[in-house]
């Protein structure tokens, strides 16, 4: 098998070709991680530059087995799934004032658990312990991901204004 090292984070191919075409297709889509490498070993933080390089290994699968939970399951056999994903979160104060927002659009595999998905539109609101809270929006349809958005926040000001 072939473990692809994609900014500290491990995959797991069935062929060096999927391996291969993954990485290439993350340099691609990620043209600032170059710098970023490069600028960690112009301040001389070589360990922490190799850590975060892309590269890829070939393993035994005991070693893949050992390291990770699930096993063989995790392989991929097939080209992982890449989508455009819009996302939309603001972080509102508990008076209700906007701390923090942020949108993108970007593709998105599979294995990246936290932002794939397949549906138009997902939202939710989250009350985090600091105080804030969150109205998040993701999917694919970047019309019903703002609509999606819209009521996220309606409802995280709902939410704000019971705290006050």
């Amino acid at each position: 098998m072939y473990v692809t090292f994609l900014q500290a984070e491990k995959h797991a191919f069935a062929t060096r070709e999927l391996a291969e075409a993954v990485a290439e297709q993350w340099h691609t889509e990620h043209p600032d991680h170059k710098k970023e490498i490069e600028d960690l070993r112009a301040e001389g933080l070589h360990h922490v530059a190799d850590s975060k390089e892309t590269r890829i290994e070939e393993w035994p699968q005991s070693k893949w087995e050992a390291l990770l939970p699930g096993g063989h399951k995790a392989v991929w056999q097939d080209l992982p799934d890449r989508r455009l994903v819009h996302q939309a979160l603001a972080a509102y104060n508990p008076d209700g004032t906007v701390g923090h927002e942020f949108q993108s659009s970007r593709p998105v595999w599979e294995f990246e658990t936290d932002s794939y998905t397949t549906k138009d539109a997902e939202w939710r609101v989250e009350e985090r312990p600091n105080g804030l809270t969150e109205a998040w929006a993701r999917g694919t349809s970047k019309d019903a991901v703002n609509e999606a958005y819209l009521r996220a926040r309606e409802e995280a000001l709902r939410v704000c204004s019971r705290k006050r």
